[in-house]
């Protein structure tokens, strides 16, 4: 038997009788051995980190949510606290409205003053005047009553001269054209006795030699000839006139 083997048998055999002893066979020296039981043995150093593994496929979407209905609409909060109070305003113009309205009037009246002034610039060569009143006379031929509408829609009526200056006065006028005039007298109200417009009895006549005559009973109007005098003329018939103001 050779010594090696020798050896072996009297560890095995102190192995066994010592108590504690455990005999391990080393597989890759084909020897054994032997540990004392119950004592741990010391950690080994740490392992160096393996490389890293390949990139895996990325997996299946996950399943959408589904949306579900709204909600019931929450109850109104509480009233906040009120703020605190902003600075003041100026003071607004009271006035403005009224101011506009009246720029419009003067507007307003200023085209009608123009209108009346270019009216009067064209209407000047038949305008006259006595110590009380204004005539003009108008160039349209129109029966009486016609005329007698015309000049109190302008705001007077045919002129009745009561005296011989206003008798003069619209005389001036009536010399300027061709056709007679008619004058706010009339018989109409009391046949043969000639009043003005308004019934009045006038005490001024400036009647022409055989006048009034109340042709065929047909005459109850006056006008103006063209030598100042006067004559009763049908009503129904066209004149121009003279409007007194």
């Amino acid at each position: 038997m050779s010594i090696m083997k020798v050896l072996c048998l009297l560890l095995l055999h102190v192995a066994l009788v010592t108590p504690g002893t455990q005999i391990c066979k080393d597989p890759d020296e084909n020897a054994y051995s032997i540990i004392t039981c119950g004592a741990p043995g010391k950690n080994g150093l740490p392992g160096l980190n393996g490389a890293n593994g390949a990139k895996g496929e990325p997996g299946p979407p996950g399943l959408q949510g589904i949306v579900g209905p709204p909600g019931a609409k929450g109850d109104r909060g509480a009233n906040g606290e009120p703020g605190p109070q902003g600075p003041k305003g100026e003071r607004g113009d009271s006035m403005g409205p009224a101011i506009e309205s009246l720029k419009l009037q003067i507007s307003g009246m200023d085209s009608r003053l123009r209108d009346l002034q270019a009216n009067f610039e064209n209407q000047a060569k038949d305008i006259a005047r006595s110590r009380s009143k204004n005539y003009i006379m108008n160039r349209l031929e129109v029966t009486y009553d016609e005329a007698k509408t015309i000049c109190v829609s302008g705001g007077g009526q045919l002129a009745v001269p009561r005296t011989q200056e206003e008798n003069q006065a619209i005389f001036s006028l009536r010399k300027k054209v061709e056709t007679h005039t008619f004058m706010g007298i009339n018989d109409l109200q009391h046949r043969g006795d000639f009043r003005d417009l308004s019934g009045q009895v006038i005490t001024y006549f400036n009647w022409r030699a055989g006048e009034p005559n109340n042709l065929r009973n047909e005459e109850h109007c006056v006008e103006m000839w063209d030598d100042g005098g006067w004559n009763d003329e049908n009503c129904a018939s066209k004149r121009f006139f003279i409007c007194e103001f």
